[in-house]
C-alpha cells in the first residue's frame, strides 16, 4: 500500500523483443506462400452462391500468413495466435461446413487442396508464437509454405 503522499512506483518497461535468426526472411516466405494459395482459391471456379470462399475465403488465408507475429502470445486455450484474429480464424474454419456444396464445383484434388490449404493456414500462426526457435529456425515454417504450394500445384495439374 502507497502512502498518498508518495509518488507511486516506476512502471516497469517490457523488455523489447529479439527476432529470431532468420525471422524477417520466413516471415517473408510465409507471406509470399499466403498469397500465393489465396490467388489460387480467387481462381476457383466456383458460383456466385459461394462467392464467400474466392473473397472472404481467400482474404483470410492472405490476411493469416502475412500478419504472422511470433511475438504475439495472446493466450487462447494454452496456444499463442501468432497474429491470427478470431474473425480470421472463423472464416478459415467455416469452410469444413460448405464442402458440401463445394464439392459439386471442384475436382476432388481442388476439394483437398482447399481443405489442405485453410487447414494448414489456421495453424500455421499458433506455430511461431509457441515455438518460434524451432518454427523459424529450424525450418518448419518454411517447410509449410512447402506445403501448401504443393497443394496449389497439385490441385492446377490435376484439372489441366
Amino acid at each position: 500500500m502507497y502512502l498518498s503522499h508518495l509518488p507511486p512506483p516506476p512502471a516497469v518497461e517490457p523488455e523489447p523483443r529479439v527476432p529470431w535468426t532468420g525471422e524477417r526472411e520466413a516471415l517473408a516466405r510465409a507471406a509470399a506462400a499466403g498469397r500465393r494459395a489465396a490467388a489460387w482459391i480467387r481462381n476457383l471456379p466456383l458460383p456466385p452462391s459461394e462467392a464467400w470462399i474466392v473473397g472472404p475465403l481467400a482474404d483470410a488465408v492472405e490476411e493469416a500468413m502475412t500478419t504472422l507475429d511470433p511475438g504475439d502470445e495472446t493466450w487462447v486455450e494454452g496456444t499463442g495466435r501468432g497474429g491470427l484474429s478470431e474473425t480470421t480464424e472463423e472464416t478459415l474454419d467455416g469452410l469444413i461446413y460448405a464442402m458440401p456444396e463445394v464439392s459439386t464445383w471442384l475436382a476432388p484434388d481442388q476439394q483437398l487442396a482447399l481443405l489442405g490449404i485453410t487447414h494448414c493456414v489456421s495453424g500455421i500462426p499458433k506455430l511461431p508464437a509457441n515455438n518460434p526457435g524451432t518454427v523459424i529456425e529450424d525450418g518448419g515454417l518454411a517447410a509449410l509454405c512447402t506445403v501448401l504450394d504443393a497443394a496449389c500445384r497439385t490441385a492446377r495439374a490435376s484439372v489441366l
